[in-house]
């Protein structure tokens, strides 16, 4: 499952997915998070001949830690070894 999601708040080994309970797949619909799930966040990014070439993380979705709840983040993505890169790179 691909769910869109705001790179900036990207932080060491958690990304932010939602203020809320729910976060929106590639496809516009509406997802409610668990914690457990398997996914890959995305955001739409372009390549140095200005293709597309978005970024992606894949990882679990967690409750957020203390320290992002009281900036209001939710949920996070404990993303994978692979970390943080463009979808052009997985080959």
């Amino acid at each position: 499952m691909k769910l869109r999601a705001d790179f900036n708040g990207c932080f060491s080994e958690v990304l932010c997915l939602s203020h809320s309970d729910t976060a929106v797949d590639e496809n516009g619909q509406t997802v409610t998070l668990v914690a457990g799930m398997v996914i890959t966040a995305y955001d739409e990014d372009i390549n140095d001949t200005g293709g597309r070439d978005d970024l992606i993380a894949t990882g679990i979705v967690e409750h957020a830690p203390e320290w992002l709840r009281c900036r209001g983040s939710k949920w996070v993505l404990r993303y994978d070894a692979k970390g943080v890169r463009h979808e052009s790179d997985e080959g």
